[in-house]
């Protein structure tokens, strides 16, 4: 037990016996300010649920003061708050000037017993009590939790994948458009003969890249051949004179190959659609692509049938 006295006219008039940590502010959840009518006193701080004042040495405040009954008043902790009842029941209790026998303590009531006056103050307020468990609180974690670990170990499989290294990108700048006639090119990529009996269709060669992919030939009226072609190169965007789509009639009718139109703008990984004039019926076409002068695909169509 912490002993408290504080000198005044005689020092044995007055003191104060406290439970082991009353003194102690780091616990403390209200205190009690002596009013200076005499010599000032320390301040007295107290967390006991229920804490009782009087002239008795078995009290947890003791107070010789004139005035002062052996069990004055109890001072109680409750869920609203602290209450202070009359141990007396003579009315000797006063809370701001007014005699009380219960009542609820706010921050800055004055508390007269006998010829002491306190000031109440509340340091801290009181706990919470323990909320109950919430089923639905618990899955709404565990929800969070699972997509938080499920968003990191997207990040962590993305990024643990191989990426191309050195990958290029070319910029392309918009360009005028450009005439669309007929490139041809400087040097005229050499043939393939062909051969004696020719096949119905024919499929490019394992050796060709194909990054000019034939994807269908077909004739949309007897003089008119379509060409659909996918371009799957390593540039955003094909250069148009870099690029030959040739048609071959066998047997060879006069004026030999025929080189098709380009578009003037052709994306990567975007398909078109290109036309040839055919010089008959009874023939078989033979349909090339080119980049860089380098052979892509080649594709052979059969003779229509005749009636």
């Amino acid at each position: 037990m912490e002993v408290y006295r504080w000198a005044g006219k005689n020092p044995s008039e007055s003191f104060i016996a406290l439970a082991a940590g009353y003194g102690k502010m780091s616990a403390s959840m209200y205190r009690l300010v002596f009013q200076p009518h005499t010599i000032a006193r320390q301040p007295v701080a107290g967390d006991a649920a229920h804490l009782i004042i009087g002239r008795a040495a078995s009290c947890g405040l003791c107070l010789t003061d004139a005035g002062v009954r052996d069990q004055h008043a109890a001072i109680e902790r409750r869920d609203t708050g602290y209450i202070i009842n009359d141990l007396t029941n003579s009315n000797s209790v006063r809370v701001n000037g007014i005699a009380i026998t219960s009542q609820r303590l706010t921050t800055g009531d004055e508390i007269e017993l006998g010829t002491v006056r306190l000031k109440f103050e509340v340091v801290h307020e009181p706990p919470p009590g323990r909320r109950a468990f919430d089923l639905w609180q618990f899955f709404g974690i565990g929800l969070v939790a699972v997509l938080v670990v499920g968003q990191l170990a997207l990040f962590v499989w993305v990024f643990s994948q191989p990426h191309p290294r050195n990958a290029h990108i070319d910029i392309v700048t918009p360009k005028a458009p450009e005439s669309t006639t007929v490139p041809v090119p400087a040097a005229a990529p050499a043939l393939v003969p062909l051969a004696a009996s020719v096949p119905t269709v024919t499929s490019a060669p394992e050796v060709l890249s194909r990054m000019l992919k034939i994807v269908r030939v077909e004739r949309t009226d007897p003089a008119t051949l379509r060409v659909i072609i996918k371009a799957q190169v390593g540039d955003r965007q094909l250069d148009p004179k870099a690029v030959a789509v040739s048609v071959q009639s066998f047997p060879a009718p006069p004026g030999g190959i025929q080189w098709l139109a380009i578009p003037a703008t052709w994306e990567n990984f975007k398909t078109k659609e290109l036309s040839a004039r055919l010089p008959g019926l009874c023939h078989t076409y033979i349909v090339r692509t080119f980049y860089k002068n380098q052979p892509q695909d080649v594709v052979t169509v059969a003779p229509a049938k005749t009636p």
